[in-house]
């Protein structure tokens, strides 16, 4: 595949993070790597790219966040002829984005990654194509070796055509793509918005095998492909659809931009965090998967992490506890440990032996609102997290921490979401 094609496209990869202790000194690291196809051929000229972000510090240090980009970025690699590539001068400690190819979509999807000799399938649908891949370089990392297996995705590519079969250069269409399964059962569309090329091409991707029909709507006129038969991965170039009657193509608005425009922090810190809310992160010591949630309450936190059938984290040793402070940051989170008034429980709200415990035994904060002798117990008990301190406080909705606690971790233990455990197996 040609670089100019590459150098237009985005791949997310599914967040994985190897990360345990950040410090302000850096070190060079490098990332190390090959992309071959289903059947072990090596795919040519991807652009593999890397984007570092300073992360968050351990240990009583000042507190850095994740959105503050590192300059100068590594330097992108291309793929050489055997798959390989390589990206060096990373900064270590850091968190990092990695992105193969520069720009909208990619024109492949991954089917399995590999990353330090540990491999995960990937299924469809599982992560969203415009971020990175998140991982973490932790101090003293020298090399960290990546194997992506790759396919060509499912498309449809067509030229639009003015009556009189000039190109619509650049011409900003309605472009609607109608889906119907192969058996008739299920029927779904798509579209929006899109600015045709200098050749008045454009390229959709799509998912499953289908009947597909593509309409291109422009100065008020709709022109309709027939239907077009996708079977699983089948890919249709050179479609051609041309309007009957006259129109002018309108000139594109082409606005010059000021040169060398330096990235707005706010913008840029805003942007980060949408990315940061809800990524899984995974923790490579367990295998499990972990998010950081926003909610109003206890009960809200508990309501989301059963809409992804997960449950608030149950924390069972001081590791665990260290790597999600030093992920999602020292503050007040709600956990999984909910009992109705028994101080002895010995199980997480998952089910998993509570084998780690670490309560505030000085009483810094104090229950204020416990029920009095006479009234009936009929408040549950929650815990909080408290990320200063790393202690653990057990409060009742009517605490004042209730009211600064309005976050809190999810965790589940299939590693990454609907995926299978990594092969034991795996070169």
């Amino acid at each position: 595949m040609k670089k100019s094609h590459i150098t237009h496209y985005f791949v997310l990869l599914v967040s994985l993070v190897f990360l345990s202790a950040i410090s302000f000194e850096t070190q060079a690291s490098k990332i190390t790597g090959k992309i071959v196809d289903e059947n072990g051929n090596p795919v040519e000229d991807v652009v593999v790219n890397i984007m570092s972000y300073k992360g968050k510090l351990l240990h009583g240090r000042r507190h850095m966040r994740m959105n503050e980009q590192i300059f100068p970025p590594p330097q992108p690699s291309n793929t050489d002829v055997t798959g390989a590539f390589t990206i060096e001068n990373i900064n270590s400690p850091s968190i990092n984005l990695l992105k193969l190819s520069l720009g909208g979509e990619s024109d492949y999807e991954i089917r399995s990654i590999e990353i330090q000799g540990i491999r995960f399938n990937v299924h469809r649908h599982q992560f969203h194509w415009l971020d990175g891949f998140p991982f973490g370089i932790e101090e003293e990392t020298e090399e960290i070796k990546v194997k992506f297996t790759v396919r060509l995705r499912m498309r449809i590519r067509g030229q639009v055509l003015a009556a009189d079969g000039t190109p619509l250069s650049n011409a900003r269409v309605d472009l609607m793509v109608r889906r119907r399964s192969i058996t008739g059962s299920g029927r779904g569309s798509s579209g929006g918005t899109q600015t045709l090329d200098e050749k008045g091409g454009f390229t959709r991707y799509v998912d499953s095998p289908a009947n597909y029909t593509i309409s291109v709507t422009y100065q008020g006129q709709t022109v309709e492909s027939k239907e077009i038969l996708l079977e699983q991965g089948q890919r249709m170039d050179g479609l051609t659809l041309t309007f009957d009657e006259k129109i002018q193509p309108q000139k594109p608005n082409i606005q010059k931009q000021p040169a060398n425009i330096p990235p707005d922090p706010e913008r840029m810190q805003a942007v980060f965090k949408r990315q940061k809310e809800g990524v899984w992160a995974i923790n490579p010591t367990n295998r499990h998967a972990y998010r950081k949630i926003q909610c109003q309450s206890p009960e809200d936190a508990i309501a989301i992490a059963k809409t992804h059938n997960a449950h608030l984290i149950a924390i069972n040793d001081k590791e665990e506890q260290e790597w999600i402070l030093a992920v999602f940051g020292k503050e007040n989170y709600w956990i999984g440990l909910t009992s109705d008034g028994n101080d002895d429980k010995n199980q997480w709200d998952n089910g998993d032996t509570i084998t780690y415990k670490n309560w505030d035994s000085n009483n810094l904060i104090s229950d204020t609102n416990k029920p009095t002798e006479n009234e009936e117990n009929i408040d549950k008990l929650y815990t909080v997290l408290i990320g200063v301190t790393g202690k653990w406080q057990r409060i009742r909705t009517e605490n004042p921490v209730a009211g600064l606690t309005e976050q809190a971790i999810l965790e589940k233990k299939d590693l990454i979401i609907g995926l299978p455990l990594p092969e034991e197996d795996s070169e």
